[in-house]
């Protein structure tokens, strides 16, 4: 990749205005695949370095030194989990006054076919639905448009059991924008106004449906998410269990191989029932346990949700030091033995 001596992408894309975006790069122990993203916000969605934020959760950065010296980056001294990360991240995005949107990117989003340019064709979107005004807004009859919080790549609605949710895979054509209840963090626009509404990720959370939280505390303050059809169709087979496992295991470790993320999801599913559910959302849970302790692959990942049950029916929140990431990505030279 190459920088041009003015900080700016040179290639034949549309350029997002200069004001309008500045995107937030999260990572933790993955400098290839975190400078891969890097490199495609400036190469491909033509932002401007100086309009990307890289926070590094206590260890990694990214790949290319050069690449580090021409975005701003914020090293945090010891990991604080997506949610804290992300805080950290949008108020530093939102410092700058003429910032309206921070696209907020995990460092393995470059692993899904998102569509690529696509900032440009989807703040265009924002822009001509604001201008239909009540017409554009997604309950019909409504009366009156909720202000948008965030738009996601991909979404999930509560389908009534309890925090269980359902992939949303829009009808083809789809070019439109729909509302949904929660997501993962992906590639995420976030409007000022959510920050300005003192609406931030939960630090306390750490990791594990902590985006979910996000997502449930920016609708309930008047806001709306928002799913980018485009972008969720093209990535609609990549979000099934075997099509996420596909897009990732030649680059980073899957998410059955880590069998310590079944601690924070056990864990965590208590704290999103008592915040944003009912307490039949708990028995919901629990059965769903039983389900995955069952289907479990590993002794560790059975002790994993065990643990989780019993520190979430106890409200433990936080880091848990016996479960985290041990392999953040694999060289793909060194596991095709071959020279990088």
């Amino acid at each position: 990749m190459s920088i041009a001596a003015d900080g700016r992408s040179s290639g034949p894309f549309t350029k997002v205005p200069a004001d309008d975006v500045t995107a937030v790069v999260l990572t933790y122990m993955r400098p290839r695949l975190a400078g891969d993203v890097v490199r495609g916000l400036i190469d491909r969605e033509g932002l401007d370095p100086r309009r990307i934020v890289v926070v590094v959760n206590g260890q990694g950065g990214l790949d290319d030194g050069r690449l580090e010296d021409a975005v701003r980056m914020v090293r945090l001294p010891h990991n604080c989990g997506p949610a804290g990360g992300f805080k950290i991240g949008l108020l530093e995005a939102f410092r700058e006054p003429n910032v309206r949107w921070a696209y907020l990117c995990e460092d393995d989003v470059g692993l899904f076919d998102l569509p690529s340019p696509r900032l440009p064709d989807l703040l265009d979107r924002l822009t001509a639905r604001a201008g239909a005004g009540a017409g554009a807004a997604g309950a019909p009859g409504s009366g009156r448009q909720r202000p948008v919080g965030a738009v996601v790549a991909y979404g999930r609605v509560f389908v009534g059991r309890g925090a269980h949710t359902l992939n949303v895979v829009p009808a083809a054509p789809a070019d439109g924008l729909a509302p949904v209840d929660v997501a993962c963090w992906g590639a995420t626009l976030v409007s000022r106004s959510v920050v300005d509404a003192g609406v931030l990720p939960d630090a306390t959370w750490f990791f594990g449906l902590e985006d979910f939280d996000f997502f449930c505390r920016v609708r309930d303050a008047g806001f709306d998410v928002l799913l980018d059809e485009v972008a969720a169709r093209r990535v609609a087979e990549q979000q099934t269990n075997a099509g996420r496992e596909s897009a990732i295991r030649d680059r980073r470790p899957t998410d059955t191989a880590e069998a310590w993320r079944a601690y924070y999801h056990a864990r965590n599913s208590f704290a999103l029932a008592r915040r944003h559910g009912r307490r039949s959302w708990m028995v919901w849970h629990l059965a769903y346990s039983v389900r995955h302790l069952q289907k479990a692959r590993s002794g560790a990942e059975r002790t994993s949700i065990v643990h989780g049950l019993w520190d979430g029916a106890l409200g433990r929140l936080g880091e848990n030091p016996r479960y985290r990431r041990e392999v953040g990505e694999f060289d793909p030279g060194a596991r095709s033995g071959s020279a990088r």
